[in-house]
């Protein structure tokens, strides 16, 4: 039974919510909100900017930065990120059978496809975005560069030069950082360098460092770990795509009728919400499987 409001419009509100959700059976389904989320992409015509951020204190003896595995492909013309079922959830996983699979053959063709479902290694810090501290806790995706040259590495420089004061997650006397962002040779925004700021507490507000500080989500909350058979489709050169009919995921070219209301996609994970802002990211994409640091950060889908 619905609780019960308290005044005619908190009720009719709640109703309109109610009746506007997702009502196919997919329980999978998450509400991806712009907001939950910190990137360094910069929009057309934008060569350089800069961004400011303040890495949240984890917990009592661990690191901020998450490792996480995920795997990277295109997808109906998008490069797309997914979560690694055999590295995240010790559970069988279609693209890492995959890269198996080839690498059992022995042939030199095949181990350079098998690099196609390598499981990328990344990292997830919770932060907060200085230009937008109104959306509260961001979680911040960048991938792992095996050079030695990306991001991680660039913000253990920081720490290593830092002579005092030197865990900048600290919510008394951290410190935010300056990221520098530019374009390479290839148009695709970078991150050059990073700097450490003065020491300071992370807000003036005792309350609203409380909140940040307590926010209790995980990557997990934001990001989505798609099911076995939605990866096998990927795997196979399909669309995964929602039959609300069978219940299912099923590849979007075997439904007869495109378009059906049956038929709910699944790449879409605020798609529209990023082209409004950072469409350069979707721009710059190309037909060759990207390495673990093509780009020093990632989107949320």
């Amino acid at each position: 039974m619905s609780e019960i409001k308290s005044n005619p419009l908190e009720a009719m509100l709640a109703q309109y919510a109610d009746n506007n959700k997702p009502k196919y059976d997919n329980k999978e389904k998450k509400v991806y909100d712009l907001k939950n989320y910190f990137n360094t992409y910069i929009g057309d015509g934008i060569k350089e900017a800069k961004k400011e951020i303040r890495i949240l204190p984890p917990a009592e003896g661990a690191s901020p930065f998450v490792i996480v595995h995920a795997h990277k492909i295109q997808v109906d013309g998008k490069w797309t990120t997914f979560t690694c079922l055999k590295h995240e959830k010790n559970e069988p996983c279609p693209f890492c059978e995959a890269r198996e699979a080839l690498m059992a053959t022995g042939k030199d063709s095949d181990k350079e496809l098998a690099k196609k479902y390598n499981a990328k290694k990344m990292y997830i810090a919770k932060v907060i975005d200085r230009e937008n501290e109104a959306d509260g806790v961001k979680f911040w995706r960048f991938n792992h560069d095996y050079r030695n040259t990306g991001t991680y590495d660039k913000i253990y420089a920081v720490l290593t030069a830092l002579k005092k004061d030197r865990d900048i997650t600290d919510p008394n006397s951290g410190r935010d950082l300056t990221i520098s962002i530019s374009r390479d040779m290839n148009n695709k925004p970078q991150i050059v360098s990073i700097n450490a700021q003065d020491s300071g507490p992370l807000s003036e507000d005792a309350a609203k460092a409380a909140a940040w500080t307590s926010d209790a989500r995980t990557w997990e909350d934001v990001y989505a770990v798609k099911p076995y058979d939605f990866l096998e489709i990927i795997v196979k050169g399909g669309i995964p795509a929602w039959d609300k009919d069978a219940k299912k995921f099923v590849d979007k070219a075997s439904l007869k009728t495109e378009g059906s209301d049956n038929l709910e996609s699944e790449l879409t994970m605020g798609v529209e919400n990023v082209k409004a802002g950072i469409t350069a990211a979707a721009a710059t994409t190309t037909e060759s499987v990207p390495s673990s640091s093509d780009s020093d950060d990632d989107l949320p889908f």
